[in-house]
Order: structure tokens, then sequence, then C-alpha cells
């Protein structure tokens, strides 16, 4: 009764399915479906030029029954980005109710979009109020040469509580730690 009460985050995952991250695509989604059958508090959405929220389709315990749910919501799948429209419009939709100050936000993007990136940073510094943390994984950081500099990522970077590398199991057991303590 004295110890103090350890809380879990709620966790947002903002998975970009757009064409640059088609290698990645799967390998998140079913990350985000292990996440959603073991904790309750989780919310999945994809995105590319627009939202769309999965988290339902993914709790589904039939797999090919939850794979067709997908392919319905997903239209647009393996198109362009358009990331700070996808967050304005998540805002609008979904942040009042999702994010809050216990709440750690995962956006998973190689950061290329082709929207206007002072509409990213408007999103992302919106959300920086609302969220405990914001994680943001890019599967093209450990790729030699590669260097965060495209428009997107320029924009997001002031707005992140961790900016980490995450092409496959490997890179992110690697990071669980800190990423966890991030999240903290």
């Amino acid at each position: 009764w004295k110890r103090r009460r350890r809380v879990r985050p709620r966790l947002v995952l903002l998975l970009d399915v757009s064409r640059s991250m088609s290698l990645y695509s799967f390998f998140y989604l079913r990350l985000a479906r292990s996440l959603c059958a073991e904790l309750a508090d989780v919310y999945c959405f994809i995105f590319h030029t627009r939202i769309t929220g999965v988290a339902e389709a993914l709790r589904d315990p039939a797999p090919w029954r939850s794979q067709e749910r997908m392919h319905l919501l997903a239209a647009g799948w393996g198109g362009g980005t358009r990331i700070g429209q996808c967050l304005q419009d998540f805002h609008r939709d979904q942040g009042a109710r999702l994010v809050h100050s216990r709440t750690g936000v995962i956006i998973v993007s190689d950061g290329y979009d082709t929207g206007e990136p002072q509409l990213l940073a408007h999103s992302l510094a919106t959300m920086q109020q609302r969220a405990r943390r914001i994680v943001w994984l890019n599967p093209l950081l450990n790729q030699p040469g590669f260097t965060p500099t495209s428009q997107g990522m320029q924009a997001a970077l002031p707005y992140l509580d961790l900016l980490a590398p995450g092409a496959d199991l490997t890179d992110l057991g690697r990071l669980l730690p800190q990423i966890l303590e991030s999240l903290r």
C-alpha cells in the first residue's frame, strides 16, 4: 500500500505503410498485432496519405480474417506519404481521446514526407504537449551513409524524445531498454 503504484503507459503506434516503407510495414504490423494481443491499452494506426485505425482488426483472433479486415481498411497502402497531414487528422479525430500524460507515442517511419514540413512540425508540437513521450523508429538509420536529412525528419527532430533505428528484431532487441526507459 505504501509503495507507489506503477502505471503502464498507454501506447499509440503510428505505422507508416507508404511505398518507401514497404520492406518494413508487414514486420511492424506483426509486432503491433503481438502488442495488441498482449496489452489492453495499445492503439494502432497505419498511415500513408491518410490515417486509419487498425487496432480492432489486429486484435481479431483469426489471422486470415484479421488480414482481410486490414486489406479493407488500408486503401492506398504503398502510396505516397503525408505524415504531417495524417498526424493532424489523428489529433482532430482521436487525439483528445487517446493521447494524455501517460501516453507513449511510437511513430515508425523513414521520415520521407511529401507534405509541408511546417505541418509536420506543428502536428508533433501539438502531440508533444499532450503525450508523455514521442519515440520515432526509423528503419533506415542503421544503413551505411544514411543520415536523417530529409525535410520531414528535420522538422520532426526537435519534438522527439528518442530517434532510434528499427529495421529488424535485432535492432529492437538491442534498443528495447532505451525505448522502455524513454516511455517512463
